[in-house]
């Protein structure tokens, strides 16, 4: 791994991190969904990792098929192009399911290089 990809990684474990901090207390989408600065701020740091998803070179990419890498950066675009459009409840769902997921890829990733 190059350092580029490194920091693009970095950079992607430090928002993933942020999005589990601001949502640590609240228990049901319903919190999230009435708590506008943490859902707007989750969603902030999701468009970044969708951003930084979208400059990892594609050899990289490639080689770890087991993240959704073009999902990612599918949620950036939808973030950045139309946020009143997005369906909040996906985004609860990816918060709870996804980023624990992608957070321990990343760890193992930056841990093992």
């Amino acid at each position: 791994m190059n350092d580029r990809t490194k920091a693009l990684l970095e950079h992607m474990l430090d928002d993933a991190n942020d999005i589990l901090s601001m949502t640590l207390e609240i228990n049901s989408f319903d919190d999230f969904y009435t708590n506008m600065p943490i859902r707007k701020a989750t969603v902030m740091s999701l468009l970044n990792i969708g951003e930084l998803a979208n400059r990892l070179p594609e050899d990289y990419t490639d080689s770890h098929s087991e993240i959704p890498w073009r999902m990612m950066v599918n949620l950036r675009n939808i973030a950045a192009h139309g946020y009143h459009t997005m369906n909040h409840s996906i985004v609860w769902e990816i918060v709870k399911d996804d980023i624990p997921m992608l957070i321990t890829f990343l760890y193992r990733e930056l841990r093992d290089r």
